[in-house]
């Protein structure tokens, strides 16, 4: 067992995440029931920390006690049983390489000096797929998986609470934590598993079709439907029809409406009857806005939703098409379709487009964490993101 964990990530190729990690590490997305820190601490018993870009290290520092023996871990990997095993049978100095990259590696001094350090290690070369989040949309079809093995993970050796007699339960895959209400639900986990969190709050008339996991403190409005594949993350709140979609957590999307092979990070609220479209009409594959290249990007899959960076909001009735990529803080609301790439911090409505001021999205962020919500982020790590974004918002508003 490591002393300690690092997920690493100061790397180019974090770029392709965007706008997922702009304010946090990759390390700490959320894929299935679990973020990819929280997994690698329940699996290894260990702390763990990051190794981040410069502007969001002081916000997610190394712990102090890493002067000695780490498990570095690239942070976009996701576990399995198989990488679990070669990564305990790792010894100091050695490396696990797939397709030509370091997957992870035990070292007995840490902090490393860069890259260099890597170099030296003797590579021992995997001959089974590692499963990684390389793009956004890896976020949601890798989800289903990662729920499944954090279901296991989360829930071997312990005991569901009890579910009321007024639920309709449809096998026996579903595992509820204690102080979670649930009442006059239907729960069919037959084809996959469903998680309930702690203090979770599940409303009457819901369907819930596994897989699906609800985080603490989340609540699931009248009526809503979440179809197979589904992660509600802690203190969301969710209504209308929702499938194959992640919600980092403290999002919103409590309204009737269509959420479908989409993401949605920290803070996003989507006004009621907001819906997205996941498909095209010729059926070609979707493409997305790659922050890296600049460039729309095919993803070679054909049916990819909304991809919404922290923070974002929309309107009541807003209307988002297939392969649609909002940045960090952005204001939605307009009546027509919104753009298929709307920069951080922009503010869109029917009779202008214009920035943000970062001034007035830190107070708007107060008021809500005085309001109850627990999503405040550092102002650096927003300054910081609006900064290197001016370029993109003033495309968008000379378009």
């Amino acid at each position: 067992m490591p002393h300690s964990i690092v997920l690493y990530d100061n790397a180019e190729w974090r770029k392709h995440l965007l706008p997922f990690c702009a304010v946090r590490p990759v390390g700490n997305l959320r894929v299935g029931i679990c973020t990819l820190d929280e997994k690698w601490k329940h699996i290894f018993h260990t702390e763990v920390s990051y190794l981040t870009i410069d502007y969001l290290q002081s916000s997610f520092p190394v712990q102090a006690k890493l002067q000695g023996q780490a498990l570095i871990i690239r942070a976009n990997v996701l576990p399995s049983e198989r990488l679990i095993e070669a990564l305990d049978g790792l010894q100091i100095g050695e490396k696990l390489v797939y397709q030509g990259e370091w997957v992870a590696a035990l070292v007995d001094q840490f902090p490393l000096e860069a890259n260099a350090h890597f170099d030296a290690l003797k590579p021992i070369l995997l001959d089974f797929d590692i499963p990684q989040i390389t793009f956004p949309e890896d976020i949601f079809i890798q989800n289903k998986n990662q729920l499944l093995f954090d279901f296991d993970l989360l829930t071997k050796g312990r005991s569901s609470a009890t579910l009321n007699a007024n639920n309709m339960i449809f096998g026996d895959h579903i595992f509820v934590e204690e102080g979670a209400q649930v009442e006059g639900v239907s729960l069919n986990s037959l084809q996959g598993p469903i998680y309930i969190g702690k203090h979770a709050r599940l409303e009457e008339g819901s369907f819930l079709r596994g897989y699906v996991a609800i985080g603490e403190q989340a609540r699931v409005k009248i009526a809503t439907r979440l179809y197979e594949n589904v992660s509600i993350g802690p203190r969301s709140t969710i209504g209308g029809e929702v499938n194959n979609s992640v919600l980092w957590g403290d999002s919103a999307k409590g309204h009737d409406g269509y959420l479908g092979c989409s993401v949605l990070g920290e803070g996003c609220n989507l006004g009621a009857g907001s819906s997205n479209s996941n498909l095209k009409n010729n059926w070609s594959s979707v493409k997305l806005y790659d922050y890296f290249s600049g460039k729309n990007r095919d993803t070679g899959i054909l049916k990819c939703g909304l991809m919404m960076g922290d923070y974002a909001m929309s309107a009541i009735n807003s209307s988002f098409n297939t392969g649609t990529v909002i940045g960090v803080g952005a204001q939605l609301a307009i009546s027509n379709f919104i753009p298929k790439f709307v920069p951080d911090f922009s503010w869109l409505t029917d009779s202008a487009c214009s920035s943000y001021q970062m001034d007035r999205f830190i107070a708007m962020l107060q008021r809500k964490r005085n309001a109850g919500a627990d999503d405040l982020v550092d102002p650096n790590i927003l300054t910081r993101v609006f900064d290197d974004t001016k370029e993109l918002r003033k495309q968008l508003i000379n378009h």
